[in-house]
């Protein structure tokens, strides 16, 4: 008996191995399709306490040899009013040299103003409104060669600018800005090329993506024709055991005569990360980041970066003393290879924040 008790005890599961495999316990589980959910808590800033829940498909639709097509649907909400639906997958067409890229999203949130451009973030005293938006895309991507994907698509983007208080609306005026909704629609190209060894958690490889939008008027309720071009370019390299440099340079240029609540801004839980997402906003922004990934035992690891980054009206415009710096560290808790929980803690000028969240920042 008590050697039978003994084996009882050395077979019983540990907490963390119960807490992995509630974590990593797929819904569904067939030949060919795989259904997995999670739900979980969030934090930052702009959103405060939230509560997220995810259900995510892998099936197959071509032959032996091509990858799985993924489908996600994703819920938020969160103790401020802030609420989000999104749907995104990546569907093969028969075979790994073709693919459909889609996502489709809206919702709304409580956000706190500052007036538009850099120096009105750095001078007025803060207001709030409520941003509402939704945006639709749909992608044909070709595979070329290597890591070279090529294509072309369709986005349908809503914004509004909602509830905006008196200080709000002087705000505007004072930006010339005069619309508080709009709907555009935007033909796209796009070119990107991938070596990374993972999506999710990556250690190695390269990223380029270049996307081009031409909006015309007569696509929606706007009466401008629109472009926007944004690029992104990330690097991946190990140093050492369990060490791994990330490097991400992003940038969003939209034409002057974009309106105010489609402009890009730096802040979010993705770059710049510490900033109110809004307070600094203008038609163009460029971001750089540099970040360290360490693990530490087991499924822990930590992250410290550095980074800068601008917003601004035109290109000529640009000013090097508005560059904003940007820092911070982090840890991270791995499940099956991937990240589970991000913590991070990121500051800059005259702003701090920490952001909970899951996967990597990039």
């Amino acid at each position: 008996n008590a050697v039978r008790r003994q084996f009882e005890l050395a077979s019983r599961k540990s907490f963390g191995q119960r807490v992995v495999e509630a974590l990593t316990k797929p819904l569904v589980q067939r030949e060919n399709i795989h259904v997995e959910g999670h739900v979980g808590l969030g934090y930052t800033q702009e959103t405060d306490l939230s509560f997220t829940a995810v259900a995510q498909a892998a099936y197959k639709t071509g032959t032996e040899n091509t990858p799985p097509s993924v489908a996600s649907l994703a819920g938020m909400v969160s103790v401020n009013g802030f609420f989000r639906v999104a749907a995104s997958g990546v569907n093969f067409l028969g075979s790994a040299e073709d693919k459909l890229q889609y996502s489709i999203g809206g919702g709304s949130m409580p956000v706190r103003f500052w007036g538009l451009g850099y120096a009105a973030a750095d001078k007025n005293p803060r207001s709030e409104y409520v941003h509402r938006s939704f945006n639709t895309s749909v992608y044909y991507m070709r595979h070329f060669v290597g890591g070279l994907w090529g294509g072309a698509g369709i986005n349908l983007q809503y914004g509004k600018g909602d509830d905006l208080d008196l200080v709000s609306e002087s705000y505007l005026l004072e930006g010339g800005q005069s619309v508080r909704s709009a709907f555009t629609s935007a033909l796209s190209l796009r070119g990107v090329y991938d070596t990374r060894d993972n999506a999710h958690t990556t250690t190695r490889g390269l990223y380029l993506a270049l996307t081009y939008e031409l909006r015309p008027k007569a696509f929606g309720n706007y009466d401008r024709t629109l472009n926007r071009l944004t690029f992104q370019a990330d690097y991946f390299q190990p140093l050492w055991q369990g060490g791994v440099m990330a490097v991400d340079v992003y940038g969003d240029i939209w034409s002057s005569a974009t309106p105010w609540f489609f402009w890009p801004a730096i802040g979010g839980s993705e770059r710049m990360r510490g900033y109110y997402l809004g307070r600094y906003t203008d038609r163009r922004m460029i971001t750089a980041q540099v970040e360290l990934r360490q693990t530490i035992w087991g499924p822990i690891g930590a992250c410290v970066w550095g980074g800068a980054g601008s917003v601004f009206n035109r290109c000529k415009d640009f000013d090097g003393s508005e560059i904003l710096p940007n820092g911070g560290l982090g840890l991270r808790l791995a499940v099956a290879g991937r990240t589970v929980l991000r913590v991070d803690y990121g500051f800059g000028r005259h702003s701090q924040g920490v952001i909970i969240n899951v996967n990597e920042a990039f």
